[in-house]
């Protein structure tokens, strides 16, 4: 087997590990935005919880005002940390379909290289083949 085709099968394994990583990445990055989502609606739940109807005291409506205004300042981190999390999980998709494209392209080349190698090896075999076939005739003709 050419070197041609060896070379070209590490750069096909190269390129399915970096498809293979990028893909682990994609999952772990599409979790951390689940996480996010999920920390936001828990959030917000926490923040529109009703007071007690009975506790009117204004130091518990001062206490609950800070409460909610600090739990609000929470979630606006998260959508925050969340925008950044989405924007990361597009550019590794982005990589992931480029790194994808990559490696079948090397692949087709792959494929390409070894059909030819096997043509090659075909034809090869069958000029042997037809001159053996030849030269048997070829004494058949003279022993007559």
């Amino acid at each position: 087997m050419p070197k041609t085709i060896s070379t070209l099968e590490q750069l096909v394994q190269i390129r399915a590990r970096t498809v293979k990583d990028l893909s682990g990445k994609l999952s772990s990055q599409k979790q951390m935005c689940q996480r996010y989502e999920n920390n936001i609606q828990a959030l917000n739940n926490l923040a529109v919880t009703p007071a007690s109807p009975g506790n009117t005291h204004a130091a518990m409506m001062t206490n609950q005002a800070q409460y909610k205004k600090n739990i609000q300042r929470i979630i606006n981190w998260q959508k925050q940390e969340q925008a950044l999390a989405d924007m990361k999980m597009q550019e590794i998709q982005q990589n992931l379909l480029h790194e994808a494209r990559r490696e079948r392209g090397y692949q087709l080349v792959l494929e390409q290289r070894r059909d030819k190698f096997a043509d090659e090896a075909t034809r090869k075999e069958q000029k042997t083949t037809d001159a053996m076939s030849t030269q048997s005739w070829m004494r058949r003709q003279r022993q007559r």
